[in-house]
């Protein structure tokens, strides 16, 4: 329990470190999750735009977060960061987020005793002391959670496996084609000008 308290708590002060400069260049920050993984703490930090974000965005958007990150240094030891679009399980954090998805299905993980607990169903109302949960099941009666109560939330969407795997593949043919496309742009040369372009020496023109 204490080790997910300081997990919070970081990310915390990394939202609060980046959010005002990431809004200054027009991003929204969703959320940021840290974890462990791989023996070293992870940090993923959801980004989006009004229009959705483009790689070139999240290329922009890390050099700003890495400058900001080395000057403040909030993360004691070694991690790993990750910039990330908000994807099919929008993470949901404020409640404009919240108020946004009213009617759609959400997955929270909630404090609770020694291990957080899972609540999944549609939410039928955000207010201001918290949220109201539809759970699945034609018995079950509606939860309302508060906002401290609430450690993650995401959207829980509906999707077809093959589809996530056919929109995966598109997403990497697409990272590949602006990935080829800035290469050439970066090395293609100034073309020469012709010769036959060129007034003749001495004409006077």
């Amino acid at each position: 329990m204490e080790k997910q308290e300081n997990t919070r708590e970081l990310a915390r002060r990394v939202l609060t470190l980046l959010e005002p400069e990431l809004q200054r260049e027009g991003y929204s920050l969703l959320d940021v999750r840290i974890f462990q993984g791989g023996g070293r703490l992870q940090i993923r930090i959801y980004l989006d735009t009004p229009d959705g974000i483009t790689l070139d965005q999240v290329a922009s958007a890390s050099r700003t977060v890495s400058i900001l990150m080395d000057e403040a240094d909030p993360v004691p030891g070694r991690y790993v960061m990750e910039i990330s679009s908000p994807g099919i399980r929008r993470p949901l954090r404020t409640p404009a987020h919240f108020e946004a998805v009213v009617g759609e299905k959400v997955d929270l993980k909630l404090a609770g005793g020694q291990r957080p607990r899972r609540l999944r169903g549609v939410l039928t109302t955000s207010g201001e002391t918290g949220l109201a949960i539809q759970p699945a099941g034609e018995d079950a009666a509606p939860v309302q959670v508060a906002w401290d109560e609430i450690l993650e939330a995401n959207l829980d969407a509906d999707f077809d496996p093959r589809e996530l795997i056919n929109a995966d593949r598109r997403r990497r043919k697409e990272e590949r084609r602006e990935a080829r496309a800035r290469k050439k742009k970066k090395g293609r040369a100034p073309r020469p000008r012709r010769k036959k372009d060129a007034a003749p020496e001495g004409s006077g023109e």
